[in-house]
């Protein structure tokens, strides 16, 4: 197969309509973070302020890495720290289940609306985490949209 000049220039296209569609879908997973987040603390008794607390926490969650562990860590720590054990207790399972969602949910979203296998984006991730360290996360970001935009764009010219 000849990949030309015209192959290139689809993918690069491609690959940047799917940098927005790589967006749409962390605004899906913040989205339902959000949910979560509301419903847990809503749970474990934070009443009207879950609705405020749990969107400042899906919106910290965008920052690679650390993401909500910048609010729940200290949080947690206070609780135990000031007496409040059980309540402690109680945000570290909400901070760990919504982590877990998260990174089960991730890979699906970008597999299913990108057209990957559920692991490839994992996989990428991981992979651009251990060789950039931190910046191998926004590295994954702009590689699992071309990786995709290639992919798509090879099975065209392979029919």
């Amino acid at each position: 197969m000849n990949l030309d000049k015209s192959f290139w220039s689809e993918v690069l296209n491609l690959g940047i309509r799917n940098i927005w569609l790589y967006s749409k879908v962390q605004v899906k997973i913040i989205g339902l973070i959000y949910i979560l987040l509301t419903l847990g603390l809503w749970f474990i008794g934070y009443g009207a302020w879950s609705l405020l607390i749990a969107l400042g926490i899906s919106i910290l969650d965008i920052v690679p890495v650390i993401g909500a562990g910048i609010a729940f860590v200290p949080w947690i720590m206070w609780e135990w720290i000031a007496g409040t054990a059980s309540q402690g207790w109680w945000l570290l399972l909400l901070y760990v289940g919504v982590e877990a969602f998260k990174q089960l949910i991730e890979p699906y979203f970008l597999g299913k609306d990108m057209e990957l296998p559920f692991w490839l984006p994992f996989v990428i991730t991981i992979g651009c985490g251990l060789i950039f360290n931190i910046f191998g996360i926004v590295a994954a970001a702009l590689i699992i949209p071309f990786l995709s935009a290639y992919r798509q764009v090879r099975k065209t010219y392979d029919k």
